[in-house]
Parts: C-alpha cells; sequence; structure tokens
C-alpha cells in the first residue's frame, strides 16, 4: 500500500508503524531519539519496500505502536544501502541508486511518447507519476445530463459476502475507491451497482460494475478489436521457448479523469465513493488497455518483436528477450505485473493448460466439466456447450455434437431462460458429458511449425467439417452445421471445401493438400485449377457450381496458394467424425413420421439399427406427442334423444350477409325455427328465445357452442330462469353440434337450389320427409295433423261435393240483403257464380250465407245491380279524405317504421323479387289540415 516515507540518514535501521508489517516478533527493543529520550517499540519484523518505479526489497525493521512525527515509514540506513543509495534533489524529488539507470532510460522515453487519441477516448502518460489517465468521449459529443439508475447493489449470495466485501475494502484502501466530495466533484451524474462474480477457474469473488447505462452514451469502435481464436493462431506459431506475462489488475492500473468520476460512483455500506480507475465492464476498457499495451511495447524495438499482447496477458518469445526484461520495461512505464510463466514448465493460456512434454508444448483443457443440473435452460444449455467447445482449437466429434444439441434447444424453446422439457436432449447432454470425461478429444500439440499443410474436408446431411493437419497432428477443425435444405451433397462437399481454405489461410500456409473423399467434388477442383478441361455439369444447380468453382479459384489466386487436389476413401478421411452425430441421435432429424417410416430413413444411414430403438424413441419423444399425435380410441354417443322438444341444439349462421339464429329439435321430429338477428349478443338472442318459448314451452336442455354470447351472464339467467340446462360442445370440435351444422348445410343448400328465401327453405325443410311417408316429415311428427305443400297441395283438391238438392244453382239470379239488415235499405242483385256448402254460397265472387239470398225474379230498373254497387263502393274509395290534426302523428310514425321493417324482411326473404330503387330523402310526416285550411 502508498504511505509516507521519511529518509533518515541519521537512523541506523528502518521503522515502520505496526499497520504496515504483518509478520513481526515481540522483542525488547527501543530506539534513543535525538533529544535523548527513549522511544518505545514493539518488536521486529521484515517488509517489503517497493519502490515507484517497481523495484522492491526486503528490508529488516523495527515495528511501533504510533507513527514517528507521524510518518508511516522511516527510512535507516539499512534500507539505503539496500537500495544502493540515495539522492535528494528537492522534498518530493527522491531517487535510489538501484533504480537510477531505469529511471533514466524511463525518462528519455516518456518525454518522447505522444498521447494516444482515438475517436472513442483519450490517454495521456504523466512521465513524473508514471500513470495512464484515459477520458472518453460522449456519443455526438453531448453528456448525458444525469443516469437514472438508482439501484446501488444487485443481490449478493450471502456464502460469498464477505469475500466481496473483503475485495472492495482493498479497493478503498489502495485509492481505487475514495469518498466522493461534491465541493470537488460537483453533483453526483451516476450510480453504477455494484455485483459479484465467482471465478470457477481461480475460485475467487470478483466485485463487478454493470455499467450497461453508462455504456450506451460512448461511442465504440471494435474493428481493431482482437479476436482470441487469431491470437491463439499466432501465438501457437511463436515457437516452444516463450513465457507469459500477465498484468496486474490491469484496468485498474489506468486511470480516470478526475472530471468523470461523478458518472462512475458507487454506494458501498451506505456512503457513496467514485471509482479512480478504469472499470471491468466499460466498453472501451479492452481497446484502451490494447493501447496502452501496444504504445509502451512499441517504445522498444527488440521487446516490441519478441511480444504478443491480448488483453492483459503477454507472451514472450524468450528467444529474442527475456521475460524480466519485458517486465522491467512495462514497469518504467508504470505498468505492474504479475511473476512470469514460464509455457515450458506449465502455464494457462488463454483458458488452455499447456505444458512442455517430449520436446514439443501439448495442451488439453483447464476448465472443469461439471455436472449437469437437473433442470435445463436454454440459457444453460448453451453455457455448458460453450464451456466444451468455444475456445478450444481441436475438439473432434464433440464439436458437432455440441453445435447439435443447441440446434436442437433452440427448436425446443422459445426463449432463453425456457425450461428444457425434452427427455431426448437431456439424455443427449448427459451421453456426451459422460463421454467427455472417459476420453475428452480436446488435446493436441500446442507449437506449430513448417509451411506445409493438409486440408480434410467432408460433408453431410448434418454439417459441413474440415481439419487441418500439420506433421500428421491436427492443429485445428471446425464444423457448420447445414440449413434444413435438399442441395446435393456433392454441392455441400464443395462448400466444405471453400470454408476448409478460407480456415487455412487464417493460418498464413502457403503450402496445401486437400483431400476429399467426393469423387465428382475431386474432378470439380482439379479441373478448374489445372485447366485442363472444362467442368462439365448438367445439375439443376449448375450456375451455383460454377459460381463455387470461381471463388474457390480466385482464393487460391490471390493468396499465391501451391494447391494440391487429391481423393482419399471416406473411411480415412478425418474430417468425416465432425459431419457425424450418434446415430440413435439421427432418429431427431427425420420428422418421425411414425416407426415404419422411421425405420426406413434411419436404415438409409445405418442399416444395423434395430426396429425396438426405433419405436422407443417415436414412443418417448416428447414432440411426436404434441404435434399431430396417432387418434386415440373415444367413446362415440349420440347427439339425439327420444323425446320432442327434451333437447334442442341451438346454434347462429350466416346466410350471406344475415345473421339467423337457429334452433333444431334433438328429438326424432328434427324441426327447424329460424329467427332473424340484428346483433349477435345475449339480449338480441333472448328476445328471439322467449316468443319461441312462450309458444311451445322451453326444453329441458339447450345444446350449443362456447360463442361469447351464450356463455354470458345474462343468458346464464335467462336460462336459470327457464330451468333450462346448458350443454357446450368441446372447444374446436363442430361435430358437438353436428344436428345443428347438419341442418345448415340442408337449408342453405335447398335455399342456393331452390333461389327462395330463408324462411321458404326452412319450411321446405320442416315438411320434407325422410322416408316415403308424409308422417316421416319434420313438421307432420311434431304437429297433429299432415301440413300442406306449398305448390303441390292445389285448393281444387278441397272442392266441397255437389249439392243435388240445393236452393241455388250456378248462375241463379238472387237478392242480396243489405248488410245493415234495416227493412228500409234495398237489397242488391246478383248471380250465384259458385255453390260452397249447403250454407256458404258465391255471389258474384263474394261468399253469402243462404239466409241472406232469396231468388230474383225480375229486373227492377231503379234497383241497382251488385255490379253498379260496387263501382259505387270504388267510387267512394277514390274521394280525398282530410285528417282530423287531433290524430296522434306518432302513431303515424310507427306504422311507416312498421312497414318499412316488414318490407325490408320481406325483400331480404325473397333475394330473387326486384324491389323498386327506395329514395334516400328524408321523409316528413304528413300534416293534418282542418276542413276550413281547403
Amino acid at each position: 500500500m502508498d504511505c509516507e516515507t521519511l529518509v533518515d540518514t541519521g537512523c541506523t535501521r528502518c521503522i515502520a508503524h505496526v499497520s504496515l508489517c504483518s509478520q513481526w516478533t515481540r522483542e525488547n527493543v527501543s530506539v534513543r531519539t535525538v533529544s535523548g529520550e527513549f522511544y518505545e517499540c514493539m518488536g521486529t519484523g521484515v517488509v517489503q519496500v517497493q519502490l515507484p518505479s517497481g523495484v522492491s526489497v526486503s528490508l529488516n525493521v523495527i515495528v511501533v505502536p504510533s507513527k514517528p512525527l507521524n510518518f508511516d515509514f522511516i527510512l535507516g540506513m539499512n534500507g539505503i544501502t539496500a537500495l544502493h543509495g540515495v539522492r535528494v534533489c528537492s522534498p518530493r524529488d527522491v531517487r535510489f541508486g538501484i533504480e537510477e539507470v531505469g529511471l533514466h532510460a524511463s525518462a528519455v522515453a516518456s518525454s518522447t511518447m505522444p498521447e494516444i487519441d482515438e475517436r472513442d477516448f483519450r490517454v495521456i502518460y504523466d512521465s513524473y507519476t508514471k500513470q495512464w489517465t484515459v477520458s472518453w468521449n460522449w456519443c455526438d459529443g453531448k453528456k448525458p445530463p444525469t443516469l437514472f439508475n438508482t439501484v446501488a447493489e444487485y443481490k449478493v449470495p450471502e456464502e460469498v459476502r464477505e469475500e466481496y466485501e473483503n475485495e472492495l475494502t482493498q479497493w478503498i484502501m489502495d485509492g481505487w475507491l475514495v469518498p466522493y466530495n461534491e465541493d470537488m466533484h460537483g453533483p453526483v451524474r451516476g450510480t453504477i451497482p455494484l455485483m459479484t462474480v465467482v471465478q470457477q477457474n481461480k475460485q475467487k469473488v470478483r466485485p463487478v460494475l454493470d455499467f450497461r447505462e453508462l455504456n450506451s452514451h460512448l461511442d465504440l469502435h471494435t474493428a481493431e478489436a482482437d479476436v482470441c481464436s487469431e491470437k491463439i493462431r499466432e501465438w501457437r506459431q511463436r515457437g516452444q521457448q516463450v513465457a507469459l506475462i500477465d498484468l496486474s489488475k490491469a484496468y485498474l492500473q489506468i486511470h480516470v479523469h478526475s472530471s468523470l468520476w461523478k458518472y462512475q460512483t458507487v454506494v458501498f455500506h451506505g456512503r457513496r465513493y467514485c471509482l479512480t480507475r478504469l472499470g471491468f465492464g466499460l466498453n472501451i476498457a479492452p481497446l484502451v488497455l490494447k493501447k496502452v499495451l501496444s504504445r509502451v511495447l512499441s517504445c522498444d524495438e527488440k521487446v516490441n518483436s519478441a511480444t504478443s499482447p491480448y488483453l492483459d496477458d503477454i507472451l514472450v518469445d524468450e528467444s529474442i528477450v527475456t521475460a524480466a526484461e519485458v517486465e522491467s520495461h512495462l514497469r518504467r512505464f508504470g505498468l505492474l505485473c504479475k511473476p512470469p510463466e514460464s509455457v515450458q514448465a506449465g502455464a494457462r493460456v488463454l483458458g488452455i493448460r499447456v505444458w512442455g512434454e517430449r520436446n514439443r508444448l501439448v495442451w488439453r483443457r483447464d476448465n472443469e466439466i461439471g455436472e449437469l443440473p437437473k433442470e435445463l435452460t436454454r440459457r444453460i444449455v448453451f453455457s455448458i456447450c460453450g464451456r466444451l467447445t468455444s475456445h478450444l482449437p481441436v475438439c473432434g466429434w464433440l464439436r458437432v455434437a455440441g453445435s447439435y444439441i443447441k440446434r436442437r434447444t433452440n427448436a425446443a424453446t422459445a426463449s432463453w431462460d425456457d425450461k428444457v422439457t425434452d427427455l431426448k436432449l437431456y439424455s443427449m447432454l448427459t451421453e456426451t458429458l459422460e463421454r467427455v470425461k472417459m476420453s475428452d478429444p480436446a488435446r493436441g500439440r500446442w507449437d506449430v511449425a513448417g509451411e506445409e499443410a493438409t486440408l480434410w474436408v467432408d460433408a453431410s446431411s448434418i454439417a459441413y467439417g474440415a481439419v487441418i493437419e500439420v506433421d500428421g497432428g491436427v492443429i485445428e477443425d471446425a464444423c457448420w452445421l447445414r440449413r434444413n435444405e435438399c442441395s446435393h451433397i456433392n454441392l455441400a462437399e464443395l462448400d466444405a471445401a471453400i470454408k476448409g481454405l478460407n480456415l487455412v489461410i487464417s493460418w498464413k500456409f502457403k503450402k496445401l493438400i486437400l483431400k476429399t473423399d467426393s469423387l465428382t467434388v475431386y474432378h470439380w477442383l482439379d479441373d478448374a485449377l489445372s485447366g485442363r478441361s472444362r467442368v462439365k455439369t448438367k445439375a439443376a444447380c449448375e450456375m451455383l457450381i460454377r459460381r463455387r468453382l470461381e471463388t474457390f479459384t480466385a482464393i487460391v489466386n490471390e493468396y499465391s496458394l501451391c494447391l494440391e487436389i487429391q481423393l482419399v476413401p471416406s473411411a480415412s478421411n478425418r474430417a468425416d467424425e465432425l459431419t457425424r452425430v450418434p446415430k440413435k441421435w439421427i432418429l431427431l432429424t427425420c420428422g418421425r413420421p411414425g416407426v415404419r417410416r422411421t425405420m426406413y430413413f434411419c436404415r438409409r444411414l445405418y442399416p444395423t439399427v434395430q426396429r425396438q430403438h426405433v419405436r422407443d424413441v417415436v414412443r418417448n419423444c416428447r414432440q411426436c406427442q404434441s404435434i399431430d399425435p396417432a387418434p386415440a380410441k373415444w367413446q362415440k354417443a349420440e347427439l339425439g334423444v327420444s323425446d320432442i322438444w327434451g333437447r334442442v341444439s341451438m346454434d347462429t349462421c350466416h346466410v350471406g350477409n344475415q345473421l339467423y339464429l337457429t334452433l333444431i329439435d334433438c328429438g326424432p321430429t328434427r324441426y327447424a325455427i329460424w329467427k332473424r338477428l340484428r346483433r349477435q349478443d345475449s339480449r338480441t338472442i333472448i328476445k328471439q328465445l322467449e316468443p319461441v318459448f312462450f309458444e311451445r314451452g322451453a326444453p329441458r336442455e339447450l345444446l350449443t357452442d362456447n360463442a361469447a354470447s351464450f356463455r354470458s351472464s345474462t343468458f346464464s339467467d335467462f336460462a336459470r330462469r327457464w330451468s333450462m340446462a346448458v350443454r357446450y360442445r368441446c372447444a374446436n370440435v363442430p361435430s358437438g353440434n353436428g344436428i345443428s351444422e347438419r341442418n345448415h348445410r340442408t337449408v342453405k343448400t335447398i335455399l342456393a337450389r331452390k333461389g327462395c328465401s330463408v324462411m321458404e327453405a326452412v319450411y321446405r325443410y320442416n315438411t320434407m320427409p325422410r322416408g316415403n311417408h308424409a308422417q316421416s316429415a319434420p313438421a307432420n311428427r311434431l304437429f297433429q295433423y299432415e301440413v300442406r305443400l306449398l305448390g303441390i297441395d292445389d285448393a281444387s283438391q278441397q272442392d266441397s261435393p255437389v249439392y243435388e238438392q240445393h236452393r241455388f244453382s250456378e248462375g241463379d239470379r238472387v237478392w242480396v240483403r243489405h248488410p245493415s239488415r234495416r227493412c228500409d235499405s234495398p237489397s242488391t242483385e246478383g248471380t250465384v257464380t259458385r255453390v260452397v256448402s249447403a250454407q256458404n254460397v258465391e255471389v258474384d265472387g263474394m261468399p253469402r250465407h243462404v239466409r241472406d239470398l232469396s231468388l230474383s225474379t225480375s229486373l227492377p230498373r231503379d234497383c241497382p245491380t251488385v255490379e253498379e254497387q260496387l263501382d259505387t263502393d270504388a267510387q267512394e274509395d277514390l274521394q280525398i279524405r282530410v285528417r282530423n290534426p287531433t290524430n296522434d302523428l306518432w302513431e303515424e310514425e310507427d306504422e311507416e317504421e312498421d312497414e318499412r321493417e316488414y318490407e325490408e324482411e320481406e325483400e331480404m326473404d325473397s333475394p330473387g323479387r326486384r324491389l323498386p330503387r327506395r329514395s334516400s330523402r328524408e321523409r316528413r310526416p304528413v300534416r293534418p289540415f282542418q276542413y276550413g285550411d281547403l
């Protein structure tokens, strides 16, 4: 930790306060001051003293309980001697001999070091304090007025809280977190939430800050960011004599400009602090660290040529410069490092364990596999697969298995936190982890040397595969899952060759042997590169093949590759395992169209697969059970009942743009009643049902569908009032109300064939016999009489028999008594046109009772005939009668409205009848007049 030190050449031994020495021994030691007094001491100990330049020495000190002269540490002569002397230039400029040479070189270099000015940030180096200070640029140059976050800390697990708080306390002691002073820094502009992260590989607890809101206000250009896979390829080609240097608290060694402290404040134990260093999680932090390291390493050409940094890790080629020299070079510019690690002796390089063995470097996985949790989500599955394969250069069969499992997980879930309920997916993961624990394919030789490589490529219906081999060992492999497409396998083999060629170019090999097991692709590539003959293909995707061949040739020519194409058997192709998954998994990709068809597809790839295994997979597949499952047996029943009007099927039906309520008896009659609806709501339906129930009575049970108008509380109260049970059919099963559905179809068929009104079509349905006798018709079975048929039963069939002895006969002239029956009212004369019965006779077409008739023997001229009387009545009808103003206008409007409704219904019920166009002009009621107004 930093402390205030007094350099005292008159003191023989160093004196340290007890807070600076954790290991000391109690002894009887006393110190005599200049005034001759004795200063009480606690004992002696050993401390490690590190200068600002990074040089450190161990010194024997005297431990005291209180600070002498308010200094934490007094550097006596034993310390000065260990530091090779001291030179005091000013009260603040003290230099020791041990760092004189290094300080001089650092001063020369720092005096010429320019600042780092990027589009996203600016970094300044202070040669006096050896500090790097960064200030970032805001989006569009606009500072946010304030950050909206008010959360101080996310939930921390209790088992790690103590370590988490100890780490933050250390930050405060090291000066990375300083108490916030509003008088100095101004009002707070943002609060960064604190959270904890447990590093499983190092078993450490790290405080982390959530910079997401602050990051949204910062510009970020990541085109120059390093890629881990590319850096691994570069480091593997550095040879065997390499070492690894890791910066200590890399981000926290870079200071943040004090003007930005108010945007990254934290709250710890109820007190606000400001973070004075570059925090992990800030989006510009990796790029800032890269630029600082690149600038420092570039100050020495020899060091720059021997090093390759990636974030806070630096690989050093010790055949050019030693790791100690690189460490000293970094220390001169204020960058502190952990002790260097020799890769030959064993080191963790970018998450991979590397060590020397048999004159070479080998590598293996450095993370533990762990156990599979009982509950899986898409996030957990992707995390497991990522730890298995993401950063490893060689994985073999594990790479395609992990990709296949992730695709299956995507198909089984809709979001990242959805639970995985597919048991087959769980068994696939379990099998994969067990196989990795028994024989992990992630291992191989680390160092790569040579200019010639062999590229193996292959493709299948599942994936493309590529393997790069150097000196008989696989240095990298890759696979890419294919889309669910039906392109030809030869086209897929060609795609695999192009993908593999791109992979080889990233290694910068110039001499290459490409091996494929496809005879067609071998001839295509060989002919395209040699130009010996024209590429011959007549496939449907001919143009796609030619375009890929041109791309392949252009890559070879652009990078000046020396390429040789070889044909190998499929059994010898090292890329074959990258395109295969276990054969029992393949059952999950063919759609599982039943046991027999699934068996057919599986035996196309694996002829030895057993039928019992296929049957078990299909039966236990969750997707097969949830998507179009096989039909199940169920007990059938009848919708019809034995009693008439006991159960009524109710539904709504559209005919054109009109809506009707239909009631069909589920008893033996199947009688139908259709009522027109203006709206499909409960009140309108009840208004149409009540007249029917008042006339015929309510049934015991109503069978209907799940429409909202039938499910409402209003309709339930109506059914309860009539003591009816309402039975709703099953959802999405129209056959549950099949009686109504069949009735709708029959009535609509009659309507379409005859072109009549809806009411007539319903009448035709009710009078249509179900057998060869009239009693089978619905209307005749319901009523106690035989309903006459429209257009079939003529009126002549109903004529009365001829009466032989009747007072009157057709053609007789008769006197017709006046309706008033007054004695002074004259009778009229007419002619008998028809004898209806013994009591009823038609005179001039008007039925008359025989008691009002008498035979006429003469024709007096002064008596009007029946025809004259009819003419007189007609003339009276043509006379204009003026209404009395006392008549009620509202009665006239009601009559007109009733007439309009009747005409509208008549028009709707008779679609074939043409009516005159009705004007849209507003009709006003007729103004009544008095007799005197005329």
